[in-house]
């Protein structure tokens, strides 16, 4: 069977897109192809054609004729499309050609999202954001069935939608990927990272706020703060630029910009402690942090924000904390409680570890 992947949010070696479907139906030997506007590519990796173009700069009307170009020329049966827009040119396609093309939507992103309504303001953002959800309910009339990546962006379609079939492919690492990963001898000194989209929403201000408090109480600790992300806009940008320049002093900072998969998780894998500090607002509560499961399967310690999705979906207590993101004090006393009591923080890495095995993955 020939199956071929959308995506014009995502890149081809995308973890969940590449490493985990694509490769999963291309071991079963299905002929898979992944069709991405983020980058021109063209390659064959593990037996999956890697068939993309630059289209971030394009029309939606012009994306949409050239992914169905792509449709046209690799003559898929199934089309698993990340975003709605792109449901319109496997619908497009799937007119075109007789017999049984199946039409599936894999949903793990808030559509509209936070990001879509950046930058605008009073009614015109109002205005956007029910423009975006009558699309996206629209285009989602228009599949054959859902992949849901978690059980609360599952609900609005399951109910919109009840005679659909669904099914959910979870954000749980493959352990093929990431090895056990043994704790450092000590915690003389304190490796920390801050990893993603690179905005206040996201908590890089908060992580700051934190790492610099560690380095001004304990000045005979040493700490790198490690920085892997990116800016999506200038307003992210111009935001926490004013926020790095304070912290670095007494601060060993590294950045390093946006990376694949397999060379994502080298870079974090001699993080002591993972913290994640992203805003509690409505559509963080209800979105699953994917990088949650990585972190434990590197087996280490977390820390992340009070999240309503979190608390349903994993028993964190046994291998980190929640906390309150805006409570800088409750999470530095969190970090410094692993530094001071190295049995503890080596229950909580085994735990981590141990989760991801026997549970999450």
């Amino acid at each position: 069977m020939k199956i071929s992947f959308l995506t014009s949010g995502h890149y081809p070696y995308d973890d969940r897109i590449f490493y985990h479907m694509a490769r999963t139906l291309a071991d079963s030997h299905h002929i898979v192809e992944i069709t991405s506007s983020k980058v021109s590519l063209k390659e064959i990796t593990e037996n999956i054609s890697v068939n993309c173009f630059s289209g971030d700069d394009l029309s939606k009307k012009i994306k949409i004729n050239t992914f169905t170009e792509f449709l046209n020329e690799f003559n898929p049966d199934i089309i698993i499309c990340s975003e709605p827009l792109l449901l319109l040119a496997a619908r497009g396609f799937s007119k075109t050609k007789p017999g049984n093309v199946k039409i599936i939507y894999d949903i793990t992103e808030w559509y509209p999202s936070g990001k879509n309504l950046s930058g605008k303001r009073g009614f015109r953002k109002y205005f956007t954001f029910l423009t975006l959800l009558i699309f996206n309910l629209y285009a989602s009339s228009l599949c054959d069935a859902f992949i849901f990546g978690e059980w609360y962006k599952s609900k609005p379609y399951r109910f919109l939608f009840p005679l659909k079939p669904f099914c959910y492919i979870s954000y749980y690492p493959d352990l093929n990927y990431i090895s056990k990963n043994e704790p450092p001898q000590s915690l003389d000194k304190l490796r920390l990272s801050y990893s993603g989209r690179i905005s206040i929403g996201k908590g890089f201000g908060r992580f700051l706020r934190v790492v610099k408090q560690i380095a001004d109480q304990n000045p005979d600790l040493r700490v790198r703060v490690k920085i892997i992300g990116w800016y999506e806009t200038g307003d992210d940008r111009n935001e926490c630029e004013k926020l790095i320049a304070p912290a670095y002093q007494n601060l060993d900072f590294s950045f390093i910009g946006k990376l694949d998969f397999q060379n994502y998780l080298a870079e974090i894998r001699d993080t002591d402690i993972f913290i994640d500090l992203r805003e509690n607002n409505f559509e963080n509560r209800h979105c699953l942090p994917i990088r949650l499961f990585y972190f434990a399967a590197m087996g280490r310690p977390v820390i992340f924000s009070d999240l309503k999705s979190i608390r349903r979906e994993v028993e964190i207590e046994k291998f980190g904390s929640l906390a309150d993101p805006s409570d800088t004090d409750r999470v530095v006393s969190l970090i410094m409680n692993y530094i001071k009591d190295r049995e503890f923080y080596l229950i909580h890495c085994n735990n981590a570890r141990k989760d991801a095995e026997e549970l999450h993955n």
